[in-house]
């Protein structure tokens, strides 16, 4: 499979895989857990939205770049934003162990997201520095 379009497929995996892990906490309404943030005002702050930015839409932006742009800033760029994920994805699990050890689908989930955010850290490289893959 040609670099582009695994780093793409990467990049929209991801982003599922995060609709999935709120997906989860929403899920716990049916269970009676409050999902509620205390103190909450009825208003979604501009740091939720820009989160939301941050982890799901320009993780989209890049896969689709990817499959139509070969340019090395946007190589730069994936794999940058990749290892700044991968560092997310590693201290949310690491939190979520330590706090909700409990939660088996989310460590599950959030165990399945390293391991993709570590597979596209490994093939923006790979792109970055033009190593083809065989297979």
């Amino acid at each position: 499979m040609q670099s582009q379009l695994r780093v793409a497929i990467l990049w929209f995996l991801l982003v599922f895989c995060y609709l999935i892990h709120g997906y989860y906490h929403l899920a716990e309404l049916f269970f009676g857990v409050d999902i509620k943030v205390p103190d909450a005002k009825g208003a979604v702050p501009v740091s939720a939205h820009l989160f939301s930015v941050f982890i799901e839409i320009l993780p989209l932006a890049l896969g689709l770049l990817s499959l139509y742009k070969t340019a090395k800033w946007l190589q730069w760029v994936s794999f940058i934003f990749a290892i700044l994920l991968g560092l997310l994805n590693l201290v949310h699990l690491g939190g979520t162990i330590a706090q909700e050890a409990g939660e088996i689908r989310q460590l599950v989930l959030l165990t399945f997201i390293l391991v993709v955010n570590i597979l596209l850290i490994k093939e923006t490289n790979r792109q970055r520095k033009g190593i083809a893959v065989a297979g």
